[in-house]
């Protein structure tokens, strides 16, 4: 018994270690991932974020769909056309997933209409889709994102760190590479095993950067790509209310 007492308390020391070094890596990670995004301070600090996005695999809406964002409220005005060519305008909460406002072709539509329930469902989702990857890098600092073991990996000359994570909802789901000097993401896998190379990052205002181009070499249908990105300190609320 006196020999074996202290192999356990090792053990269960050396468990505790591993456990302390995982955490501190993953730590580290999300720290690099600051850094390449701008800080956490000037993200919390913008609350209006405009983007313009194209392509991720969307089957509803065209291209150039445009969504603004109240980061705080939550609350979202979505633009766009739909593959039938009806020009819509959404607005909504993407926090709480209820409806505001639906107009088609500049006339209001009755929001609990199965129909337009159906419609910004789909709008909803693919907002939901398109943020994951936009603001990836500072998805992984919420507390509903799994984060899992820190490796290092090199590609293409470049020592890089490897992550597994998963979002809430499972939007996104897989491995991250990115340089931890720079703190930009460079590659990402989905759970589906396809490879993305991520680059585009853009000064979106305020010295805010995120990555804007999402390249898949094997299926370009699945490309994503934000043409335009801004943020905002200041909004006025009609563009949250009405037309």
């Amino acid at each position: 018994m006196r020999k074996i007492l202290p192999i356990i308390v090792f053990l269960l020391a050396f468990g505790s270690l591993s456990i302390v070094n995982a955490q501190t890596a993953q730590s580290g990670s999300i720290a690099s991932l600051w850094k390449g995004v701008g800080g956490k301070s000037k993200w919390n600090a913008t609350d209006f974020i405009l983007f313009t996005a194209n392509g991720n695999d969307a089957h509803y809406l065209q291209n150039g769909r445009r969504f603004l964002i109240n980061k705080k409220t939550g609350e979202c005005r979505f633009e766009g056309r739909t593959m039938n060519n009806q020009n819509i305008v959404v607005l909504f909460n993407y926090k709480t997933e209820k409806l505001l406002r639906y107009f088609v072709n500049g006339k209001e539509e009755k929001k609990h209409d199965v129909d337009i329930l159906t419609s910004f469902k789909q709008v909803n989702e693919q907002f939901l889709r398109d943020a994951s990857l936009l603001f990836l890098p500072t998805l992984m600092d919420r507390p509903d994102t799994r984060v899992g073991k820190v490796s290092s990996k090199i590609i293409n000359a470049e020592k890089l760190h490897a992550v597994s994570f998963q979002l809430k909802d499972n939007f996104i789901a897989g491995d991250m590479l990115f340089n931890a000097d720079d703190g930009f993401i460079r590659q990402l896998i989905d759970k589906e095993g396809n490879a993305f190379y991520v680059n585009g990052y853009k000064d979106i205002g305020g010295g805010l950067f995120l990555p804007t181009i999402f390249k898949n070499l094997q299926h370009a249908d699945r490309n994503t790509t934000f043409t335009t990105v801004a943020a905002f300190t200041d909004m006025e609320a009609a563009k949250f209310e009405n037309l």
